[in-house]
């Protein structure tokens, strides 16, 4: 399969996960979004924003919180954009590569776990550049390459056991579209073929000591990868396969993401 084929596979299943993403992955990801609202290169409070790759809305109820002007959310994904779309503000079904903005138009871009799911992110880099104003500036966040977890090959396998297989797109997201990001050195290598100026990347460790297993097993549980085949059992077989999962799981260290943070500005 191309690469074209295994993202538009990917966002097909990230538009059927649906509100199965907030009830789960949301407990992660809103305070990752929180996080890299945070390390914006640019005042965000009284600009307008940018949420690229939006989801469920993760980033822009973080920018709103830090008191954003404006937030227009954008993904490819119409499934994401339909959860709560009436408390969320007006969200555009748009591609990365080709945002359907007018040059110079928002002051800060957040891109939350989003430009990792393309095969080639430059495209998508450099038309961010084009939509933020002078003296504007973006955030990105990736997954290093050390965000491992027990939960992760405990889900797996659990699921496994009851019929689930890997999706092809997953696979080639996690073969070529992560590695591009799964460094401090390959992501600069990568803010560098978009010719992006004042470029910083680091690495951060973000703990969620809060979460107990059944939280971690619901976390992904609700990833797109899982969430469409979950979908397809009963209540019951999914309330199992939960407690299965935790089984499986045992006694297992707070959950720690490594995360990759590229900022730079216009």
């Amino acid at each position: 399969m191309t690469a074209g084929v295994d993202e538009a596979a990917a966002v097909r299943a990230y538009s059927a996960t649906g509100s199965r993403w907030q009830t789960g992955p949301g407990i992660v990801y809103d305070r990752l979004a929180t996080e890299l609202v945070a390390a914006s290169p640019v005042e965000v409070r009284g600009a307008d924003v940018l949420d690229l790759g939006t989801g469920t809305g993760a980033a822009t109820r973080a920018a709103l919180g830090a008191g954003a002007r404006s937030v227009i959310p954008i993904d490819a994904a119409l499934g994401m954009l339909q959860v709560d779309a009436g408390g969320r503000p007006a969200a555009v079904c748009g591609d990365a590569r080709a945002l359907p903005m007018r040059d110079a138009s928002v002051d800060v871009a957040v891109a939350a776990f989003s430009l990792n799911h393309l095969g080639d992110p430059v495209p998508a880099l450099r038309d961010v550049t084009r939509v933020l104003r002078t003296g504007g500036g973006a955030v990105v966040g990736a997954y290093g390459a050390d965000d491992t977890h027990p939960v992760k090959d405990a889900v797996e396998r659990t699921l496994a056991g009851a019929g689930w297989r890997s999706p092809s797109w997953h696979r080639w997201m996690k073969e070529r579209a992560l590695v591009v990001w799964s460094t401090v050195e390959s992501t600069r290598a990568t803010a560098e073929r978009a010719d992006l100026a004042a470029v910083q990347v680091e690495q951060r460790l973000v703990p969620f000591p809060d979460l107990d297993p059944e939280n971690l097993v619901e976390w992904r549980f609700g990833m797109a990868q899982h969430a469409p085949f979950l979908a397809t059992l009963t209540a019951a077989r999914r309330v199992r396969l939960v407690a299965e999962a935790c089984d499986r799981l045992g006694d297992c260290p707070p959950l720690v993401r490594s995360v990759i943070v590229l900022t730079f500005r216009r």
